[in-house]
């Protein structure tokens, strides 16, 4: 007899082995394979589950949480799980375990950075096919002063990357001092002084934690590059900024894709949908991750990946 059943969306997770353990372990496996689905379509899939595994880009709003007439647990495919469960206070008020997978996908968005970084820096874009310019003189790395605006996991990471590939200064600002070789500043001081900034901090930064106060801080061409999720840049007033030949960005999630349509490939770029965790070392790491976790939460009530 079946212990109920486990949704789990997109197709990249779970793995085959991964959903054998679910079922092995008594559950039926409920596969939606696109990655977007909508809030309607979300509150039918979401009725009689047990587990969620949010593999997608889907939200879960409050709206999923009251229509789930089962559900017991979630766990979400990455770390900032608040940036696609919008309606997590409603789930932890309703009982609903909420797991993640912290840190499986470090490497991968660090790496991303640093792609977008020089695609961008080395006008990649505009100098291609799908851009108009034939000869752009740049600035590389060295010439250049790069700031990050949250020294985490990630954050620490690019750091590294980017400072073993040539960058004259790496400037951070985080809530605490952290035990690395680059140096702590003040955050508007280094909105001020960076020729690129890279933005990783987390959900709980708040939404519009850069806006056009600090946007109109950056010097005259600078480069920002975020893998924040939506919400923490304003996304009105980073186009603004744009527009006006203020800055240039490249982000790796963008909600309203369409504002941004007019703008020169040279002053902007974002993935097409959210890209930078994407390698098979981080879906494998994250699979795993997700279904010992989602097995825990819904068999013991607890789980080391469990937030609070």
């Amino acid at each position: 007899m079946s212990k109920g059943k486990i949704l789990v969306t997109d197709s990249l997770f779970i793995f085959d082995e991964h959903e054998k353990q679910l079922t092995d372990a008594g559950y039926e496996v409920v596969r939606v394979e696109k990655p977007d689905t909508a809030e309607d379509e979300l509150i039918e899939i979401v009725k009689d589950k047990v587990g969620y595994i949010l593999g997608g880009v889907e939200y879960v709003t409050d709206k999923v949480f009251e229509a789930s007439d089962s559900l017991q647990a979630i766990v979400f495919t990455g770390t900032g799980y608040r940036g696609h469960i919008p309606g997590w206070k409603v789930g932890l008020e309703r009982g609903v375990k909420i797991g993640n997978t912290p840190y499986a996908n470090v490497y991968e968005v660090a790496e991303w950075g640093l792609a977008a970084t020089l695609a961008m820096q080395r006008d990649l874009f505009s100098l291609g096919p799908q851009g108009k310019e034939k000869f752009n003189t740049i600035t590389s790395l060295p010439e250049l002063t790069v700031g990050i605006v949250g020294l985490g996991h990630i954050g620490n990471k690019y750091a590294d990357m980017i400072s073993s590939v040539g960058a004259k200064e790496v400037l951070y600002w985080s809530r605490s001092k952290k035990e690395c070789p680059y140096q702590l500043t003040d955050k508007d001081e280094l909105f001020k002084c960076s020729d690129i900034i890279f933005v990783a901090v987390g959900d709980d930064a708040g939404e519009n934690f850069i806006s056009s106060k600090e946007l109109n801080l950056i010097k005259s061409g600078a480069l920002l590059v975020s893998i924040s999720h939506h919400g923490i840049i304003n996304e009105k007033d980073l186009y603004e900024a744009i527009k006006a030949n203020q800055i240039r960005a490249a982000l790796d999630i963008v909600k309203d894709k369409e504002m941004f349509k007019e703008l020169l490939p040279n002053s902007w770029y974002a993935s097409n949908s959210s890209a930078a965790y994407n390698s098979y070392g981080y879906l494998k790491r994250s699979s795993d991750m997700a279904v010992r976790t989602i097995l825990n939460l819904l068999e013991k009530g607890e789980d080391q990946n469990q937030v609070k």
